[in-house]
C-alpha cells in the first residue's frame, strides 16, 4: 500500500521531490518505495532517464486505479464520519523532544481545534531541517531564518540523571563521588554535562565521559543502567515521576536550550501555525518540570497531562 500511495503521488505530480513533500518523507523514501513495487511487479514502472521520471503505461494503470481507490475511500470515511474540511498543519521537531513532549500532550490540542490535524516529524541532528517540508518547526537551534518568525516557549532545566538499578546509585552520596565513575553524555548536545559539573563545584577535566552519537542513544544507556547523564527536565520529567530515573541532587539544576516556534507569516497555512504557537505559549496545561524528592522518589505535579494523540505520524 506505501508503494502505491508512492507511485500515484509521483505520477500524478511528476516528481520525486514533489511526491515527497505532499507524502511528507524523505526524497529517499519514494524512491526506496518505488523500486519496492518494481521489484514486486517484476519491472520498470519509469522510463530510465529517471530526471523527467516519466511513467511506463503499466504505471499508469495502477497510478489511475490507485488514485481511484483513494477517492473512493476518502468519499466513504468522509461520508460516515460527516467530517468538516480538516486542516493538516506539518510540525517538525527533535526526536527526543518530539516522542518525550510534543506527542504525550498534543492531544490537547486536538482535543480543543478539531479542524486541523497535526502531523508530528521527527528530526535528526544529521538532517539538515529546512529541507523538511513543515508548517511549524520546533527548534533550539541559535540561528533562526530571516523569513520565519520565532516564538521562544520553554526553556530546559538540566538536572543529572540515574537509573535507581545502576550500581552506581547507592554510592553517590555527594557530587564528589561521581569522580573516577563512568558518566554519559550526546555529542549532540554538548557543554551540558560541563555546565552542571560546575554548578556541582566539580572540574570538568577530572572525566572522561562516554559519548553517543546521539542524546536518545545516551538516555537508553542511562536507563539500561550504564551510568549517570545530565538530561532535560521538562523533556523527561515523565521518567522522574514513573521512577525509571532519579535525581540525587535536586538542588543543582542548571539551565538548558530554550525551544523556540517557527513558521513563516507568509504561508497558507500561517493562521493554523499561530493557533498552533499560541496553544504552545499559553494553552498547554503543564506545570513545572517534576522536582525528584530524595534518590528513590519523585513528585507528581497535579497538573501532569499524558496521552497520545490519534494519527501523529512520525519519522524513524
Amino acid at each position: 500500500m506505501k508503494s502505491l500511495i508512492a507511485l500515484e503521488s509521483v505520477v500524478r505530480l511528476g516528481s520525486i521531490t514533489k511526491a515527497a513533500e505532499e507524502l511528507f518523507v524523505t526524497h529517499g523514501a519514494v524512491s526506496k518505495q518505488i523500486a519496492v513495487l518494481e521489484e514486486w511487479m517484476g519491472r520498470a514502472l519509469f522510463h530510465q532517464n529517471r530526471r523527467q521520471m516519466l511513467p511506463t503505461e503499466d504505471a499508469l494503470v495502477l497510478a489511475h486505479a490507485a488514485g481511484k481507490a483513494w477517492g473512493l475511500i476518502n468519499e466513504a470515511v468522509s461520508t460516515v464520519r460527516d467530517d468538516a474540511e480538516v486542516t493538516v498543519l506539518k510540525v517538525i521537531a527533535p526526536s527526543t523532544f518530539a516522542m518525550r513532549w510534543l506527542i504525550p500532550r498534543v492531544w490537547s490540542f486536538s482535543e480543543q481545534h478539531e479542524g486541523i490535524a497535526i502531523q508530528v516529524r521527527q528530526t535528526d541532528s544529521l538532517e539538515t531541517w529546512l529541507d523538511i517540508p513543515f508548517d511549524v518547526a520546533i527548534r533550539s537551534d541559535p540561528t533562526v531564518p530571516d523569513h520565519l518568525t520565532p516564538t521562544p516557549f520553554l526553556t530546559e532545566q538540566l538536572f543529572l540523571a540515574v537509573s535507581p538499578h545502576s550500581p552506581v546509585t547507592q554510592a553517590l552520596g555527594s557530587p564528589g563521588d561521581l569522580v573516577d565513575r563512568q558518566v554519559l553524555r550526546a555529542a549532540t548536545r554538548p557543554g551540558e554535562l560541563e555546565a552542571w559539573l560546575g554548578a556541582a563545584g566539580l572540574e570538568a577535566n577530572r572525566f572522561n565521559p562516554t559519548t553517543f552519537p546521539h542524546f536518545y542513544l545516551a538516555l537508553e544507556a542511562a536507563l539500561a543502567g550504564l551510568g549517570p547523564l545530565v538530561c532535560p527536565a521538562e523533556t523527561l520529567g515523565d521518567l522522574l515521576v514513573k521512577g525509571e530515573l532519579i535525581e540525587p541532587w535536586p538542588e543543582i539544576r542548571v539551565p538548558g536550550p530554550t525551544y523556540v516556534a517557527l513558521y513563516d507569516k507568509a504561508s497558507a497555512r500561517a493562521s493554523e501555525a499561530d493557533i498552533f504557537v499560541t496553544w504552545l505559549t499559553k494553552d498547554r496545561r503543564f506545570g513545572a518540570p517534576p522536582q525528584a524528592v530524595g534518590r528513590t522518589s519523585a513528585l507528581l505535579p497535579s497538573n501532569c497531562d499524558a496521552g497520545y494523540m490519534n494519527g501523529v505520524r512520525s519519522s524513524e
